[in-house]
């Protein structure tokens, strides 16, 4: 199995497709298996897809006694490019993910063609999210059931979950077999937290980016979305109706081909709105 080396840290990564590369980079309290495999599949069908555990997720090692940053997470990514063999790539980041893509692309940016940044935020002050989601979402069940149940409501509209009742619970049933310990889940938490946030950088990225944010997104409210969008120069927003913290689940075809025709959309293979 492919591994990417750090000092306190041993990071798993797989790699899918040929194409130009494709950086993946996961959530809070996620691992590659929560990319799913079908969009997985499509994007490897045009790029090569580097998918990667964050510290201490899934196949990956770190310590989470000792205080992980978002920085040190970024770097993590660099390392996997590299361990990759890969000196330059596209960048799609979810949720914390996102945060990490940021700083990756403010920290190398000779390494990120391009930034897909999905239901995230630039972080700090700016960051906006009610306090009673923050108290949810430190506040995960013990139980595998009750932590299904605990997503389902924290990602998905009430209308959605009525609708997708079996599919959903087909969903969490596979991608909780391989969960964190909340020991890792709390230090990803802390990592959120203590990061100083990207707005004051933000203008001084140079590379394409798309910023995708369902409009009923309750664990960061789509204006997390506007403000990433009007910070980032030329930065293009796709706002999903009716979608929450799990929108590409819930548009899946869109998600999908917002992301290819962004990424195929010229210059290194990226593309901006013009």
């Amino acid at each position: 199995m492919p591994f990417a080396e750090r000092s306190d840290a041993r990071l798993y990564y797989d790699v899918h497709g040929e194409g130009y590369p494709l950086l993946l980079i996961m959530g809070v309290g996620g691992n590659i298996r929560w990319w799913g495999s079908g969009f997985v599949r499509r994007l490897a069908e045009k790029h090569t897809v580097i998918a990667f555990d964050n510290r201490g997720a899934g196949q990956s090692e770190a310590d989470p006694a000792k205080p992980w940053t978002l920085e040190q997470m970024a770097d993590d990514a660099r390392a996997v490019l590299d361990a990759a063999g890969v000196g330059r790539a596209h960048v799609l980041g979810y949720s914390m993910g996102g945060m990490i893509a940021q700083e990756l692309a403010l920290r190398h940016p000779a390494a990120v063609a391009s930034l897909v940044l999905a239901a995230t935020s630039c972080g700090g002050p700016q960051m906006v999210q009610p306090d009673e989601v923050k108290q949810e979402m430190r506040s995960r069940p013990a139980s595998v059931a009750e932590r299904a149940e605990w997503y389902k409501r924290l990602f998905f509209p009430e209308a959605f979950r009525a609708k997708n009742e079996a599919y959903l619970q087909s969903a969490f049933r596979l991608l909780l077999r391989a969960d964190m310990p909340e020991a890792v889940y709390q230090a990803q938490l802390d990592a959120v937290d203590r990061w100083r946030g990207s707005w004051e950088r933000l203008p001084s990225l140079s590379c394409p980016a798309l910023v995708m944010h369902g409009l009923e997104d309750r664990v960061l409210p789509y204006i997390n979305g506007e403000r990433l969008a009007y910070r980032i120069p030329g930065a293009r927003l796709k706002l999903y109706a009716g979608c929450g913290h799990g929108f590409a689940m819930q548009a899946g075809s869109a998600v999908l081909r917002d992301v290819l025709a962004f990424l195929d959309g010229g210059g290194d293979g990226a593309g901006r709105e013009g």
